[in-house]
């Protein structure tokens, strides 16, 4: 069989709606064939219409080509159980509810991204320092929204304060650790969630990443008494 039919062979039998990686295609089902050689016939397939390039190295079947790709991008982003992505940006807030404006850019976090950042169409996909397992998620979705909270168009206050008192009823220190040791976020940002932990009097060990001789200037929110 002819690569370029082995290559077509291999779409036909992934399921509908999937993105491949042409890297992942390779080291999975294509190594004892040149690289360059592999990539070449990929790259010609796709200019022939026989597959669809989605993105840098992502491709679909010319039957999925009808479909919603932003849709289908987005499943192969967060991975199974949605537990590979977090969104960030506006569709973060507009999860929790913090803002009624809507957009149509997308921004998000992936483990399956392969490089630093990517673009594609209206997505920006980063890769963080951390897995994005359930708590390590819910940290960096408190900490965006914390950071940016001056930013976030039309905010909410009573949904924020809502947001704060869910956060701090569920709050694990061992992921915040693992978290801020990793990623960067302004102190202001880590002062701004102590202050919501020590409002509802949960335990922490964020001092560890501020300055006793600093003053942080951090905004207020009103406390829930229930």
């Amino acid at each position: 069989m002819k690569n370029r039919d082995k290559i077509l062979d291999y779409f036909d039998n992934v399921a509908d709606g999937t993105i491949v990686s042409a890297n992942d295609m390779y080291e999975h089902g294509f190594g004892r064939m040149n690289q360059e050689a592999f990539f070449r016939a990929v790259e010609r397939l796709s200019d022939a219409g026989e597959i669809i390039r989605v993105g840098r190295g992502m491709y679909i079947k010319k039957s999925d080509a009808q479909g919603d790709i932003t849709e289908l991008l987005l499943n192969y982003f967060f991975g199974e159980d949605n537990s590979s992505g977090m969104f960030t940006g506006i569709h973060l807030y507009n999860k929790y509810s913090l803002t009624n404006v809507k957009s149509d850019n997308i921004s998000l976090y992936s483990n399956v991204c392969k490089q630093s950042v990517c673009h594609i169409g209206n997505i920006e996909v980063k890769r963080p320092a951390v897995e994005l397992d359930f708590n390590n998620t819910r940290i960096i979705e408190a900490m965006e929204i914390f950071q940016n909270y001056f930013e976030i168009p039309e905010l909410d206050k009573t949904k924020f304060a809502r947001y704060a008192k869910q956060f701090a009823r569920g709050y694990d220190d061992e992921a915040a650790v693992t978290v801020l040791r990793s990623m960067k976020y302004k102190k202001r940002s880590i002062a701004f969630m102590k202050k919501i932990l020590d409002t509802y009097k949960v335990p922490n060990t964020l001092s560890q990443f501020l300055s006793n001789a600093s003053h942080y200037k951090v905004p207020t929110f009103n406390k829930l008494a229930r």
